[in-house]
């Protein structure tokens, strides 16, 4: 009997595996023939580096120390295209509710978090694509990495950042069924994304203005991801792990209770 249930539950999650793994591919091709979700957000994210570096550049060395100043900047590039690019996550999600494709899977499988599993991957995929190209375009403009390792530390802090913000449109996606209201997602973390040291440290903020960025999380895991990039003490990474953290386990939470809601209410 034990041996029974052994071999029952190792097929059942090589049952989920392959699932999910179609889940992800389908949404991969979904994501790539669909240039607004992925191709918007980087050419935002490249349109923002070219301009900002361009017009503020000259001004930026006057009190950064010798950092360049779209070393500076990238951190912010970066984690608004990730922001914008895995809101594509509730997006794709919605698109499937709406059309009624999670009901059939739903019905089929018993379940569908494998299927929202392989949206959630594969947005991560497009938006670690984007985010290279970001930073390519970004070398061309200037930018020169102070070590490799410390480039990729900071695509991995913001690809942390990018779960949280996938899981949270898909809660959302889930619990309205809106595009509009999943939309809110990614224009929430855009927006506070400006209310951070966008082109000064902050302390050479004033007023009001660095009031409301000593207390945005955000401005923690940019700060966290400037002192990775260029190699200085990592003052901010214990505060930006704990926030990263707390919004990913909020994903997480947030995707199960919408799930519930949803099995509770079909």
């Amino acid at each position: 009997m034990t041996a029974a249930a052994a071999s029952t539950a190792s097929t059942r999650r090589a049952g989920t595996l392959a699932v999910t793994t179609a889940a992800t591919e389908r949404a991969l091709r979904t994501v790539f023939r669909s240039p607004a979700l992925w191709i918007s957000p980087l050419a935002q994210s490249l349109f923002f580096l070219l301009i900002y570096s361009g017009q503020l550049s000259n001004v930026g060395t006057g009190y950064l120390d010798g950092q360049a100043f779209i070393a500076f900047l990238l951190p912010l590039i970066l984690l608004t295209g990730v922001a914008t690019g895995a809101g594509a996550a509730g997006t794709l999600t919605s698109n499937d509710l709406t059309s009624g494709y999670l009901d059939r899977l739903r019905m089929a499988h018993g379940t569908v978090t494998p299927f929202l599993t392989g949206t959630v991957l594969a947005t991560l995929v497009a938006v670690t694509v984007q985010a290279l190209l970001t930073i390519g375009g970004a070398m061309i403009a200037g930018y020169r990495p102070n070590a490799w390792t410390g480039t990729l530390g900071m695509l991995a802090v913001m690809l942390i950042l990018g779960v949280s913000v996938a899981l949270c449109s898909v809660a959302v996606a889930v619990r309205t069924s809106s595009s509009s209201s999943t939309g809110l997602v990614t224009l929430g973390f855009f927006g506070l994304s400006f209310f951070t040291g966008v082109f000064a440290p902050v302390d050479e903020l004033s007023g009001w203005m660095r009031a409301i960025a000593t207390v945005n999380p955000l401005t923690y895991i940019i700060e966290a991801a400037r002192q990775i990039e260029s190699g200085s003490a990592l003052t901010a990474g214990p505060v930006a792990a704990l926030i990263l953290t707390t919004l990913v386990a909020a994903g997480f939470a947030c995707c199960g209770l919408a799930l519930d809601h949803a099995r509770r209410n079909r």
